[in-house]
């Protein structure tokens, strides 16, 4: 009896912690991680990650879904409003990725407004989702978690989940408010 509530405790400690641990201090770097960028006429370029990084502080923010009702509305809205203020905090760029292609992902952005404010790039193979352990599996696609991170040269610094420690949706978590307030 003893042995099993050990076993079940140690069970319930590793789920809580796998929903609060904070993931600061992974490095990206070894990763390796390619994205895309949607250009005109339709071609598209990958980008290594770790290009934008190198020897900069850098805001990922990862959607689930570009054009999708809390993501349009809330989430990379906060972040192009606040460009200005995460700059005065010492934030060289802004990235925006999410599992759509790289098309989608940039009339997304200039759906959005963001011109030079946020970098939108398609993460259409899921490497940085794997990579993070943020799949969402839906029916249609792989998509990712709600999540921001804020990333030093390469290293998880910040990180801020669309999710409470409690496990239940919180997606003003991963906006930039909180994550100026946290800077």
């Amino acid at each position: 009896m003893i042995r099993q509530f050990v076993l079940l405790f140690a069970l319930f400690v590793a789920m809580t912690d796998a929903l609060v641990s904070p993931k600061i201090g992974l490095d990206l770097k070894p990763a390796s991680i390619t994205l895309k960028r949607g250009l005109p006429d339709y071609k598209s370029e990958s980008v290594e990650l770790n290009s934008l990084l190198a020897g900069k502080k850098v805001i990922i923010l990862t959607v689930p879904g570009a054009f999708t009702p809390g993501c349009s509305k809330s989430h990379l809205p906060s972040f192009v409003n606040s460009f200005d203020e995460l700059k005065q905090k010492g934030i060289d760029s802004i990235i925006c990725t999410a599992t759509n292609d790289a098309h989608v992902m940039r009339f997304w952005g200039e759906n959005q407004n963001c011109r030079d404010k946020v970098t939108m790039l398609s993460d259409d193979g899921g490497a940085l989702v794997d990579f993070m352990g943020e799949v969402k599996q839906e029916p249609c696609m792989k998509r990712s978690n709600r999540y921001t991170m804020v990333v030093d040269d390469g290293v998880i610094s910040g990180w801020f989940p669309g999710v409470g420690t409690d496990g239940v949706k919180a997606p003003e978590n991963a906006w930039a408010p909180n994550v100026l307030a946290n800077l």
